[in-house]
């Protein structure tokens, strides 16, 4: 054996250097061996000392006036000392093991730059031996087992809450009411500014032609024309804005908005209308001396409305109405109709809110004037048709448009043998005067016949 100088630590005589730090290792040298006692040697003589005392018991005896001292020595009985026994913790254990293991594979730094190839040859199977090692323990399944099946379990639980509609889908069953979040998809867009009021949703206008004079056309342009728009008032008042007349319309901001209980003035040097921001075509004069509201309220009791801007309702903007604007009614901006702003033409108007549609197609019952058909030619027949006898009616359904031409045209009962594109062909080229709602030309919907008979 080889002894370490430095540490005092042994090592086999392969060894050169010290593994824990490298000082060259020197032999170790025989001890001489000191001749053990005789066995029955139970006494070790000593001077005598007068004042000692024959019967005490301190460990001394005396013996033909020599002080001797015994082989057994005496213990005092009257005291105990306690031993604990400390358990080593689970990171000096490892730490140990692994100590052990590279002392035991000689894995050193002199050794990995001696034999780096060797070195590593010996770490793999050091680790190999400490994993054998751990498994061979009674605790390892369990220890390994358990974790797996711990995290299989809560791997478990988590999917079937995350993903049970797909899981009941696959088994062909519904997935249950409420368990799926509406709200999963919303995307956030904008954060809202906290100074300007969310735009709440407008009521839908009126059926008819926008306004309350008699007349179907929609303002003051010339050419027939749509209008559009609204306006909405108040004065955070609690009570609803009560009954009354419509403030003078004109298409001019409004200086001075509607109030039921305006404030006094003594001797107004210049008087100022109350007015709002609305085609005057469509709005009848009310020279009726009583106060302003809405015509269509039951509130008696005078206020505003609980709308914010000035003018009465419960909209805002110094309007009329649950609008947003300086116009009347549902819609933005100014002037009336519903949607935004958008002054119309065509004359005066009146009978509703303007909330139709004329670019639509309209059935026969929906329009004022119904369409007009001037010229509608034969389909004609097939060789085909007249070879096998072929004979009845084709039924189409068509779109006779405002522009004038014949669009989306459908099979409601066709022929075989080119038959039923003998007559689509046809209703293609039939020429009519348009229909008429409000005084728009609009489109409408038609039922086309042809009857095909050999004589």
């Amino acid at each position: 054996m080889k002894q370490c100088p430095t540490c005092q630590e042994e090592f086999a005589d392969k060894f050169g250097f010290c593994p824990v730090d490298g000082t060259p290792l020197t032999t170790q040298v025989a001890q001489p061996v000191v001749a053990a006692r005789a066995a029955d040697e139970s006494l070790v003589t000593a001077p005598a000392s007068s004042s000692a005392d024959p019967a005490s018991s301190n460990g001394f005896l005396y013996q033909d006036g020599e002080e001797t001292v015994s082989s057994q020595p005496v213990h005092d009985r009257g005291e105990f000392h306690l031993t604990f026994l400390e358990d080593e913790g689970l990171t000096r254990r490892l730490v140990r093991e692994v100590k052990a293991a590279a002392h035991e594979a000689e894995l050193t730094w002199p050794e990995f730059k001696r034999d780096p190839a060797g070195f590593t040859r010996r770490t793999a199977n050091a680790s190999g031996a400490l994993v054998k090692k751990f498994f061979r323990q009674d605790y390892a399944v369990p220890a390994v087992v358990t974790p797996f099946v711990v995290f299989l379990l809560i791997g478990g639980v988590w999917a079937g809450v995350r993903f049970r509609c797909e899981f009941r889908s696959l088994m062909g069953r519904p997935c249950p009411a409420g368990s799926v979040n509406p709200y999963e998809d919303l995307e956030l867009v904008q954060m809202i500014d906290p100074e300007n009021e969310i735009p709440k949703e407008q009521q839908k206008p009126d059926k008819g032609p926008a306004g309350t004079e008699t007349g179907k056309g929609g303002g003051s342009k010339p050419k027939q024309d749509a209008a559009h728009g609204g306006g909405g008032g108040g004065r955070q008042e609690e009570l609803p804005a009560s009954q009354g007349k419509l403030p003078t319309a004109q298409l001019v901001p409004p200086i001075l908005t509607a109030n039921p209980k305006p404030p006094a003035i003594t001797n107004p040097h210049l008087p100022t209308p109350v007015t709002m921001q609305v085609d005057p075509m469509l709005i009848k004069p009310d020279p009726r001396d009583i106060p302003y509201g809405l015509p269509n309220s039951t509130a008696t009791v005078p206020s505003s409305g609980p709308g914010t801007g000035g003018g009465m309702g419960t909209g805002s903007g110094g309007g009329m109405g649950s609008g947003d604007g300086t116009g009347l009614g549902p819609g933005r901006g100014y002037n009336t109709g519903g949607g935004d702003a958008h002054e119309g033409g065509g004359g005066r108007g009146g009978g509703g809110g303007g909330d139709v549609d004329y670019n639509r197609p309209f059935r026969q019952n929906e329009v004022t004037r119904k369409a007009i058909i001037t010229y509608k030619p034969e389909p004609g027949f097939t060789e085909d048709a007249r070879k096998n006898n072929v004979t009845g009616v084709v039924r189409l359904r068509a779109i006779l448009h405002a522009s004038g031409s014949v669009s989306d045209v459908s099979v409601v009962k066709g022929l075989p043998d080119g038959l039923t594109e003998k007559a689509i062909s046809a209703a293609r080229q039939i020429r009519f005067t348009p229909a008429e709602k409000d005084g728009h030309a609009v489109s409408q919907y038609i039922v086309l016949e042809y009857n095909f008979n050999i004589y």
